[in-house]
Protein backbone atom coordinates (compact mmCIF):
# COMPACT_ATOMS: atom_id res chain seq x y z
CA UNK A 1 0.00 0.00 0.00
CA UNK A 2 1.15 3.55 -0.60
CA UNK A 3 0.05 6.69 1.15
CA UNK A 4 0.42 10.16 -0.33
CA UNK A 5 -0.69 13.61 0.66
CA UNK A 6 -1.08 15.03 -2.83
CA UNK A 7 -2.18 13.92 -6.28
CA UNK A 8 -1.00 15.13 -9.71
CA UNK A 9 -4.46 15.60 -11.16
CA UNK A 10 -5.95 18.01 -8.61
CA UNK A 11 -7.84 20.83 -10.32
CA UNK A 12 -10.24 23.57 -9.35
CA UNK A 13 -12.99 24.52 -11.74
CA UNK A 14 -15.35 27.47 -11.58
CA UNK A 15 -17.80 27.26 -14.43
CA UNK A 16 -21.39 28.21 -15.02
CA UNK A 17 -24.04 25.71 -16.07
CA UNK A 18 -26.46 27.11 -18.59
CA UNK A 19 -29.85 25.54 -17.92
CA UNK A 20 -33.34 25.50 -19.36
CA UNK A 21 -36.06 22.89 -19.77
CA UNK A 22 -34.23 21.15 -22.65
CA UNK A 23 -30.79 19.50 -22.66
CA UNK A 24 -28.19 21.90 -21.26
CA UNK A 25 -24.44 21.97 -21.63
CA UNK A 26 -21.89 22.39 -18.87
CA UNK A 27 -19.29 25.04 -19.54
CA UNK A 28 -16.10 24.53 -17.63
CA UNK A 29 -13.48 27.18 -16.91
CA UNK A 30 -10.63 25.70 -14.89
CA UNK A 31 -9.12 27.87 -12.19
CA UNK A 32 -5.63 27.24 -10.92
CA UNK A 33 -5.56 28.97 -7.56
CA UNK A 34 -2.80 28.96 -4.99
CA UNK A 35 -4.48 30.69 -2.09
CA UNK A 36 -8.24 30.93 -2.46
CA UNK A 37 -9.43 29.20 0.69
CA UNK A 38 -12.17 30.85 2.70
CA UNK A 39 -13.26 30.35 6.27
CA UNK A 40 -15.77 27.60 7.05
CA UNK A 41 -18.74 27.42 9.31
CA UNK A 42 -18.77 23.65 9.37
CA UNK A 43 -20.65 21.94 12.16
CA UNK A 44 -19.19 18.73 13.51
CA UNK A 45 -21.14 15.81 12.11
CA UNK A 46 -20.87 12.18 11.08
CA UNK A 47 -21.88 10.22 8.01
CA UNK A 48 -22.23 6.70 9.45
CA UNK A 49 -24.00 4.82 6.64
CA UNK A 50 -24.88 4.88 2.94
CA UNK A 51 -26.56 8.20 2.12
CA UNK A 52 -25.92 9.26 5.74
CA UNK A 53 -28.98 7.95 7.60
CA UNK A 54 -31.80 5.42 7.77
CA UNK A 55 -34.07 7.38 5.39
CA UNK A 56 -31.25 8.09 2.89
CA UNK A 57 -31.37 11.86 3.20
CA UNK A 58 -27.81 12.25 1.82
CA UNK A 59 -27.89 15.75 3.28
CA UNK A 60 -25.32 17.39 5.54
CA UNK A 61 -25.90 20.22 8.01
CA UNK A 62 -22.44 21.55 7.17
CA UNK A 63 -21.61 24.55 5.03
CA UNK A 64 -18.17 24.48 3.41
CA UNK A 65 -16.48 27.34 1.59
CA UNK A 66 -15.20 26.10 -1.76
CA UNK A 67 -12.80 25.36 -3.34
CA UNK A 68 -11.25 22.70 -1.12
CA UNK A 69 -7.76 21.20 -0.97
CA UNK A 70 -6.93 17.59 -1.54
CA UNK A 71 -5.83 16.71 2.01
CA UNK A 72 -4.88 13.07 1.52
CA UNK A 73 -5.27 10.04 -0.72
CA UNK A 74 -4.74 6.34 -0.07
CA UNK A 75 -4.27 3.64 -2.68
CA UNK A 76 -5.93 0.25 -2.27
CA UNK A 77 -5.20 -2.74 -4.51
CA UNK A 78 -8.47 -2.69 -6.42
CA UNK A 79 -11.18 -0.41 -7.82
CA UNK A 80 -13.54 1.15 -5.28
CA UNK A 81 -17.32 0.96 -5.70
CA UNK A 82 -18.13 1.14 -1.98
CA UNK A 83 -18.96 4.56 -0.55
CA UNK A 84 -17.09 5.97 2.45
CA UNK A 85 -18.72 6.40 5.85
CA UNK A 86 -17.41 8.54 8.69
CA UNK A 87 -17.80 7.93 12.41
CA UNK A 88 -15.70 8.42 15.54
CA UNK A 89 -13.11 10.43 13.56
CA UNK A 90 -12.51 7.46 11.27
CA UNK A 91 -13.28 6.78 7.61
CA UNK A 92 -14.38 3.27 6.60
CA UNK A 93 -14.61 2.01 3.02
CA UNK A 94 -14.49 -1.29 1.13
CA UNK A 95 -12.41 -2.15 -1.93
CA UNK A 96 -12.62 -4.71 -4.70
CA UNK A 97 -9.36 -6.07 -3.32
CA UNK A 98 -11.49 -7.84 -0.61
CA UNK A 99 -10.44 -5.54 2.26
CA UNK A 100 -12.40 -3.12 4.42
CA UNK A 101 -10.18 -0.15 5.32
CA UNK A 102 -10.20 2.19 8.31
CA UNK A 103 -8.37 5.53 8.20
CA UNK A 104 -7.77 8.47 10.47
CA UNK A 105 -10.30 10.97 9.08
CA UNK A 106 -7.92 13.95 9.34
CA UNK A 107 -4.59 12.52 8.22
CA UNK A 108 -5.54 9.50 6.12
CA UNK A 109 -3.23 7.26 8.14
CA UNK A 110 -4.22 3.60 7.80
CA UNK A 111 -5.55 2.34 11.14
CA UNK A 112 -6.39 -1.21 10.10
CA UNK A 113 -7.72 -3.33 7.27
CA UNK A 114 -9.94 -6.41 7.42
CA UNK A 115 -9.85 -9.15 4.79
CA UNK A 116 -12.93 -10.99 3.52
CA UNK A 117 -13.36 -13.78 1.01
CA UNK A 118 -14.60 -11.58 -1.82
CA UNK A 119 -14.70 -8.06 -3.26
CA UNK A 120 -16.52 -5.46 -1.14
CA UNK A 121 -19.02 -3.30 -3.02
CA UNK A 122 -21.20 -2.82 0.05
CA UNK A 123 -21.01 0.49 1.90
CA UNK A 124 -20.40 -0.03 5.65
CA UNK A 125 -22.70 1.08 8.44
CA UNK A 126 -21.32 2.20 11.82
CA UNK A 127 -23.27 1.97 15.06
CA UNK A 128 -22.07 1.94 18.68
CA UNK A 129 -18.40 1.54 17.75
CA UNK A 130 -19.08 -1.41 15.44
CA UNK A 131 -18.68 -1.49 11.65
CA UNK A 132 -21.12 -3.66 9.69
CA UNK A 133 -20.69 -4.56 6.02
CA UNK A 134 -21.29 -7.25 3.43
CA UNK A 135 -18.98 -8.94 0.93
CA UNK A 136 -19.48 -10.73 -2.37
CA UNK A 137 -18.40 -13.86 -0.47
CA UNK A 138 -21.97 -13.89 0.95
CA UNK A 139 -21.03 -13.07 4.55
CA UNK A 140 -22.18 -10.18 6.75
CA UNK A 141 -19.38 -8.95 9.02
CA UNK A 142 -19.35 -7.00 12.28
CA UNK A 143 -15.93 -5.68 13.36
CA UNK A 144 -14.71 -3.29 16.05
CA UNK A 145 -14.42 0.27 14.77
CA UNK A 146 -11.27 0.94 16.82
CA UNK A 147 -9.09 -2.05 15.94
CA UNK A 148 -10.92 -4.02 13.24
CA UNK A 149 -11.35 -7.14 15.37
CA UNK A 150 -14.06 -9.53 14.17
CA UNK A 151 -17.05 -9.60 16.52
CA UNK A 152 -19.31 -11.88 14.49
CA UNK A 153 -20.17 -12.90 10.96
CA UNK A 154 -23.27 -14.38 9.37
CA UNK A 155 -23.48 -16.29 6.10
CA UNK A 156 -26.31 -15.62 3.64
CA UNK A 157 -27.09 -17.68 0.57
CA UNK A 158 -25.94 -15.14 -2.02
CA UNK A 159 -23.57 -12.33 -2.86
CA UNK A 160 -23.96 -9.14 -0.82
CA UNK A 161 -24.03 -6.09 -3.07
CA UNK A 162 -26.30 -3.86 -1.01
CA UNK A 163 -25.42 -1.75 2.03
CA UNK A 164 -26.50 -2.61 5.58
CA UNK A 165 -28.68 -0.39 7.72
CA UNK A 166 -28.69 -0.46 11.53
CA UNK A 167 -31.77 0.81 13.36
CA UNK A 168 -32.87 0.23 16.96
CA UNK A 169 -30.39 -2.57 17.54
CA UNK A 170 -31.14 -4.51 14.36
CA UNK A 171 -29.11 -4.82 11.17
CA UNK A 172 -31.03 -5.03 7.88
CA UNK A 173 -29.38 -6.08 4.61
CA UNK A 174 -30.49 -7.63 1.33
CA UNK A 175 -28.71 -10.58 -0.28
CA UNK A 176 -28.75 -11.91 -3.83
CA UNK A 177 -30.39 -15.05 -2.47
CA UNK A 178 -33.59 -12.90 -2.64
CA UNK A 179 -33.88 -12.48 1.13
CA UNK A 180 -33.84 -9.39 3.32
CA UNK A 181 -32.14 -10.30 6.60
CA UNK A 182 -32.82 -8.83 10.05
CA UNK A 183 -29.98 -9.67 12.42
CA UNK A 184 -29.27 -8.69 16.01
CA UNK A 185 -26.57 -6.04 15.80
CA UNK A 186 -24.95 -7.11 19.07
CA UNK A 187 -24.82 -10.90 18.72
CA UNK A 188 -25.23 -11.58 14.99
CA UNK A 189 -28.25 -13.86 15.52
CA UNK A 190 -30.92 -14.09 12.85
CA UNK A 191 -34.18 -12.45 13.96
CA UNK A 192 -36.06 -13.02 10.71
CA UNK A 193 -35.65 -13.07 6.98
CA UNK A 194 -38.18 -12.21 4.29
CA UNK A 195 -38.05 -13.50 0.74
CA UNK A 196 -38.48 -10.90 -1.97
CA UNK A 197 -40.74 -12.50 -4.57
CA UNK A 198 -38.98 -13.05 -7.88
CA UNK A 199 -41.34 -13.00 -10.84
CA UNK A 200 -39.14 -11.51 -13.55
CA UNK A 201 -35.61 -10.73 -12.42
CA UNK A 202 -33.53 -11.85 -9.43
CA UNK A 203 -31.45 -10.42 -6.64
CA UNK A 204 -31.28 -7.35 -4.45
CA UNK A 205 -29.20 -4.35 -5.47
CA UNK A 206 -31.05 -1.51 -3.73
CA UNK A 207 -30.18 -0.83 -0.09
CA UNK A 208 -33.05 -0.78 2.46
CA UNK A 209 -34.44 2.26 4.24
CA UNK A 210 -36.09 2.44 7.68
CA UNK A 211 -38.79 4.77 8.98
CA UNK A 212 -41.11 4.61 11.98
CA UNK A 213 -40.84 0.87 12.60
CA UNK A 214 -40.98 -0.10 8.93
CA UNK A 215 -38.12 -1.36 6.76
CA UNK A 216 -38.49 -0.92 3.01
CA UNK A 217 -36.86 -2.96 0.25
CA UNK A 218 -36.81 -2.78 -3.53
CA UNK A 219 -35.81 -5.89 -5.49
CA UNK A 220 -34.41 -6.30 -8.98
CA UNK A 221 -37.71 -8.06 -9.67
CA UNK A 222 -39.34 -4.63 -9.52
CA UNK A 223 -41.26 -5.39 -6.31
CA UNK A 224 -41.22 -2.90 -3.43
CA UNK A 225 -42.03 -4.23 0.03
CA UNK A 226 -42.78 -2.43 3.29
CA UNK A 227 -42.11 -4.82 6.19
CA UNK A 228 -42.70 -4.65 9.91
CA UNK A 229 -39.22 -4.09 11.30
CA UNK A 230 -39.73 -6.37 14.30
CA UNK A 231 -41.39 -9.37 12.63
CA UNK A 232 -40.75 -9.05 8.89
CA UNK A 233 -44.49 -9.22 8.17
CA UNK A 234 -45.51 -7.45 4.97
CA UNK A 235 -47.41 -4.19 5.45
CA UNK A 236 -47.77 -3.38 1.77
CA UNK A 237 -46.35 -4.42 -1.60
CA UNK A 238 -46.10 -2.43 -4.82
CA UNK A 239 -45.19 -4.06 -8.13
CA UNK A 240 -43.48 -2.04 -10.82
CA UNK A 241 -42.93 -3.37 -14.33
CA UNK A 242 -39.18 -2.90 -14.27
CA UNK A 243 -35.98 -3.92 -12.50
CA UNK A 244 -34.75 -1.67 -9.68
CA UNK A 245 -31.09 -0.90 -8.96
CA UNK A 246 -31.50 2.54 -7.40
CA UNK A 247 -32.00 2.73 -3.62
CA UNK A 248 -35.13 4.36 -2.16
CA UNK A 249 -35.49 7.58 -0.16
CA UNK A 250 -38.10 8.57 2.42
CA UNK A 251 -39.01 12.18 3.03
CA UNK A 252 -41.96 13.74 4.85
CA UNK A 253 -43.93 10.48 4.89
CA UNK A 254 -43.37 9.69 1.22
CA UNK A 255 -41.35 6.93 -0.45
CA UNK A 256 -39.38 7.76 -3.62
CA UNK A 257 -37.59 5.37 -5.98
CA UNK A 258 -36.32 5.27 -9.56
CA UNK A 259 -36.80 2.26 -11.84
CA UNK A 260 -34.85 0.78 -14.74
CA UNK A 261 -37.65 1.58 -17.19
CA UNK A 262 -36.84 5.27 -16.70
CA UNK A 263 -39.44 6.42 -14.18
CA UNK A 264 -39.28 8.17 -10.83
CA UNK A 265 -42.06 7.06 -8.46
CA UNK A 266 -43.62 8.59 -5.35
CA UNK A 267 -45.71 6.48 -2.93
CA UNK A 268 -47.25 7.04 0.47
CA UNK A 269 -44.72 5.44 2.86
CA UNK A 270 -47.35 4.20 5.33
CA UNK A 271 -49.96 2.85 2.94
CA UNK A 272 -48.10 2.25 -0.31
CA UNK A 273 -50.74 4.20 -2.22
CA UNK A 274 -49.89 5.97 -5.45
CA UNK A 275 -48.52 9.51 -5.39
CA UNK A 276 -47.06 10.45 -8.77
CA UNK A 277 -44.81 9.18 -11.56
CA UNK A 278 -42.37 11.14 -13.72
CA UNK A 279 -40.52 10.03 -16.82
CA UNK A 280 -36.72 10.24 -16.60
CA UNK A 281 -35.77 9.64 -20.24
CA UNK A 282 -32.80 7.44 -19.25
CA UNK A 283 -32.23 4.68 -16.73
CA UNK A 284 -30.89 5.47 -13.27
CA UNK A 285 -28.27 3.65 -11.21
CA UNK A 286 -27.80 6.35 -8.59
CA UNK A 287 -30.43 7.15 -5.95
CA UNK A 288 -32.67 10.23 -5.64
CA UNK A 289 -31.67 13.12 -3.38
CA UNK A 290 -34.12 15.67 -1.96
CA UNK A 291 -33.16 19.33 -1.54
CA UNK A 292 -35.86 21.65 -0.20
CA UNK A 293 -38.84 21.38 -2.58
CA UNK A 294 -37.03 19.45 -5.32
CA UNK A 295 -35.93 15.87 -5.90
CA UNK A 296 -32.77 15.26 -7.95
CA UNK A 297 -31.45 12.13 -9.64
CA UNK A 298 -28.40 11.40 -11.79
CA UNK A 299 -28.84 9.30 -14.93
CA UNK A 300 -26.73 7.04 -17.16
CA UNK A 301 -26.63 9.70 -19.90
CA UNK A 302 -24.83 12.12 -17.58
CA UNK A 303 -27.83 14.32 -16.82
CA UNK A 304 -29.09 15.26 -13.36
CA UNK A 305 -32.80 16.00 -13.50
CA UNK A 306 -34.88 17.76 -10.87
CA UNK A 307 -38.61 17.49 -10.20
CA UNK A 308 -41.08 19.20 -7.91
CA UNK A 309 -41.35 17.11 -4.75
CA UNK A 310 -45.13 17.61 -4.50
CA UNK A 311 -46.35 16.61 -7.95
CA UNK A 312 -43.31 15.30 -9.84
CA UNK A 313 -43.37 18.12 -12.36
CA UNK A 314 -40.09 18.46 -14.25
CA UNK A 315 -38.04 21.51 -13.28
CA UNK A 316 -34.60 21.54 -14.89
CA UNK A 317 -31.55 19.47 -15.74
CA UNK A 318 -27.77 19.63 -15.63
CA UNK A 319 -25.49 17.93 -18.16
CA UNK A 320 -22.24 16.28 -17.07
CA UNK A 321 -19.46 14.87 -19.31
CA UNK A 322 -20.22 11.17 -18.68
CA UNK A 323 -22.45 8.66 -16.86
CA UNK A 324 -23.63 9.37 -13.32
CA UNK A 325 -23.51 6.29 -11.07
CA UNK A 326 -22.71 8.18 -7.86
CA UNK A 327 -25.47 9.53 -5.62
CA UNK A 328 -25.33 13.21 -4.70
CA UNK A 329 -24.36 14.39 -1.23
CA UNK A 330 -25.70 17.85 -0.44
CA UNK A 331 -24.27 20.56 1.79
CA UNK A 332 -26.36 22.95 3.86
CA UNK A 333 -26.04 25.74 1.29
CA UNK A 334 -27.46 23.68 -1.63
CA UNK A 335 -24.09 22.64 -3.02
CA UNK A 336 -24.28 19.09 -4.36
CA UNK A 337 -21.22 16.85 -4.59
CA UNK A 338 -21.39 14.05 -7.16
CA UNK A 339 -18.98 11.67 -8.86
CA UNK A 340 -18.94 11.14 -12.62
CA UNK A 341 -17.76 8.28 -14.83
CA UNK A 342 -15.21 10.64 -16.42
CA UNK A 343 -13.33 10.44 -13.11
CA UNK A 344 -14.44 13.83 -11.87
CA UNK A 345 -15.83 14.78 -8.48
CA UNK A 346 -18.03 17.82 -9.10
CA UNK A 347 -19.57 20.35 -6.74
CA UNK A 348 -22.61 22.06 -8.23
CA UNK A 349 -24.38 25.01 -6.64
CA UNK A 350 -27.98 24.02 -7.30
CA UNK A 351 -29.40 27.52 -6.89
CA UNK A 352 -26.70 29.50 -8.69
CA UNK A 353 -26.41 26.84 -11.40
CA UNK A 354 -22.66 26.71 -11.51
CA UNK A 355 -19.87 24.22 -10.97
CA UNK A 356 -17.75 25.46 -8.08
CA UNK A 357 -15.31 22.56 -7.81
CA UNK A 358 -13.91 19.88 -10.08
CA UNK A 359 -11.37 17.28 -9.06
CA UNK A 360 -10.23 14.70 -11.61
CA UNK A 361 -9.31 11.18 -10.51
CA UNK A 362 -7.91 8.47 -12.77
CA UNK A 363 -11.02 6.28 -12.76
CA UNK A 364 -14.78 6.52 -12.94
CA UNK A 365 -16.56 7.32 -9.69
CA UNK A 366 -19.38 5.00 -8.57
CA UNK A 367 -18.73 5.75 -4.90
CA UNK A 368 -21.04 8.35 -3.34
CA UNK A 369 -19.37 11.20 -1.41
CA UNK A 370 -19.55 11.50 2.38
CA UNK A 371 -19.37 14.83 4.24
CA UNK A 372 -18.23 15.09 7.85
CA UNK A 373 -16.38 17.54 10.11
CA UNK A 374 -15.42 19.95 7.35
CA UNK A 375 -14.17 17.20 5.02
CA UNK A 376 -15.43 15.42 1.89
CA UNK A 377 -14.51 11.79 1.16
CA UNK A 378 -14.98 9.63 -1.94
CA UNK A 379 -13.57 6.51 -3.60
CA UNK A 380 -12.67 5.98 -7.25
CA UNK A 381 -12.29 3.04 -9.60
CA UNK A 382 -8.62 4.04 -9.83
CA UNK A 383 -8.33 2.36 -6.41
CA UNK A 384 -7.76 5.54 -4.40
CA UNK A 385 -9.69 6.98 -1.48
CA UNK A 386 -9.72 10.81 -1.62
CA UNK A 387 -10.22 13.36 1.17
CA UNK A 388 -10.82 17.07 0.66
CA UNK A 389 -10.85 19.82 3.23
CA UNK A 390 -9.67 23.28 4.08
Amino acid sequence: MTYRTSHPRYKHSGAGIAHRTSLLALRFLFLFATCCLLSTAAISAEWPMFMKDAVHSSHSNESLALPLKNKWVFRTNGPIYSSPVVAEKRVFIGSYDTYLYAFNADSGALLWKFKTGGPILSTPSVSESTVYFGSKDGWIYAVEAKEGKLLWKYETGGKLLTSPLVAEGTLYIGSNDYYLYAIGAKDGKLLWRAKQVDYKYGGLYASPVYWEGIVYTAAKSGIINALDAKSGARIWTHRTVSAIYSSPVINNGNFYIATYNRFLLALDAKKGTWGWQSELGEWPYSSPTIVKDSIYIGLKNGIVKSFDIKDGKFKKEYKFPDELNSTMAVLKDSIALVGCEDGGLYAVHLEKNEVVLQYMTNGGIHSSPAIANGMVYVGSKDGFVYAFGQ
